[in-house]
């Protein structure tokens, strides 16, 4: 046997790492998914099906495509905004320049779904500057891209079955990811069997109320009747207590009849309680907060109020995702420079918040005036950079009022 121990390892990896759908240039289908248990096929297009899928997904991608993305160098231990910033963190998909291309935006988002669902993300660099480094990538779908793992721990790629010649010129980002396996792991196709029974229940739901199966009484007879005087009967009963106006009204049965209530048993009613219990499933699965995604009926440990929940959202959740991208963007940069997203909007408390938290700094002399009005979207003044300044005083530098002057003697 040969390949080497390298070699050897990444067969044994390959090999305990479950399989996923749409994975080497196959294009997903339903129809070529196995049902889960719940005898429902999952893949990433049936699961966005799912609301509570499609809400984690909406809202990950989302929080993380409105970011501004900075490239940073280092000043005296201290990251700060480059003087200008490079194309590819600017306009990486050219669509700032172009409609025709994605934008930034737009470029972010779709790397975000294709990682959230397949746990991958690929794009291709379509073009470069003049010192040959990455300006514009195009995103790819997964279905499009093959990946593999050379023998020296290297990725090798094909894209639409054609071998990429320089593997430097792929994007790739990867979720969680076995050792030694070349692709991140699928969230969808590790917790098909949950989602599947979110899509079943559903599915349950549905026909539980589209098809009518449950009627809320009968009326029964002690003789036979034909159709003509069953429809009469059934008519006549219902012109007579249906509706808004005969709520609650006394019901009279003549000629035997008896009226019989059908009421939901509680293993009908039960979908209710498995819908509920999937939704958390899936917010559990994407790290989301419960109450955003509509499950405010409990108590939660991320926090005592919305505010400490959206810290901790950004804290266990986002921050892991935007390291994803950071990284592969640090990668494309000059030597010395780093891709990080602006999370200040995410971070943004109340009004008062804010101005109490203002005066604070601005009083120990962390902040200046005019640092306080571009967190606020506000333009300089003038004297606004003086750090030293005291709060609510004037310059030493400035001139004082004339009423503030000591009066001049008058001559005798």
């Amino acid at each position: 046997m040969g390949g080497g121990p390298v070699s050897l390892f990444r067969r044994a990896a390959e090999r305990r790492t479950v399989q996923q759908f749409g994975d080497s240039s196959i294009p997903t289908n339903g129809s070529l998914v196995a049902p889960t248990a719940s005898g429902v096929p999952v893949n990433d297009q049936t699961a966005m099906q799912l609301v509570a899928v499609y809400a984690c997904v909406r809202i990950l991608a989302s929080a993380l495509s409105r970011l501004p993305l900075n490239a940073m160098v280092d000043r005296a231990g201290i990251q700060v905004p480059t003087p200008q910033s490079p194309t590819i963190v600017v306009d990486p998909f050219g669509g700032a320049a172009n409609t025709r291309f994605p934008s930034r935006r737009d470029g972010f988002k779709q790397l975000a779904v294709s990682l959230l669902l397949r746990g991958n993300g690929y794009g291709i660099v379509t073009a470069r500057d003049y010192l040959f480094r990455p300006s514009r990538i195009a995103v790819l779908h997964p279905d499009q891209v093959k990946v593999t793992m050379n023998d020296d721990g290297g990725r090798d790629y094909e894209v639409n079955h054609k071998k990429v010649d320089n593997p430097s010129d792929m994007l790739h980002l990867t979720g969680m990811c076995m050792p030694g396996s070349p692709t991140g792991m699928s969230p969808i196709s590790y917790a098909r069997q949950a989602i599947g029974l979110g899509l079943a229940a559903e599915q349950f739901g549905a026909g539980f109320f589209g098809k009518g199966a449950h009627m809320t009484g009968v009326i029964t007879v002690p003789s036979d009747l034909d159709k003509a005087r069953a429809r009469q009967m059934k008519e006549a009963f219902e012109a007579s207590h249906g509706g808004l106006s005969n709520a609650h009204a006394i019901g009279v049965l003549s000629g035997g009849a008896d009226w019989k209530s059908i009421s939901v048993t509680p293993e009908d009613a039960q979908f209710l309680g498995t819908r509920a219990a999937q939704n958390l499933d899936v917010a559990m699965l994407y790290g989301i907060p419960p109450h955003m995604l509509g499950q405010i009926d409990r108590t939660t440990s991320w926090g005592t109020g919305i505010e400490q929940q959206a810290i901790g959202f950004r804290v266990w959740t986002l921050d892991d995702w935007l390291g994803i991208f950071e990284d592969a963007w640090t990668a494309m940069l000059p030597r010395g420079q780093s891709a990080v997203f602006d999370t200040t909007k995410l971070e943004r408390t109340d009004t008062s918040g804010r101005y109490a938290g203002y005066v604070q700094a601005r009083t120990a002399g962390i902040l200046t005036r005019n640092e306080i009005r571009a967190k606020e979207n506000l333009p300089p003044v003038d004297g606004g950079d003086d750090i030293d300044a005291p709060l609510n005083s004037a310059h030493s530098g400035d001139q004082a009022p004339p009423s503030a002057q000591p009066p001049v003697p008058k001559e005798p």
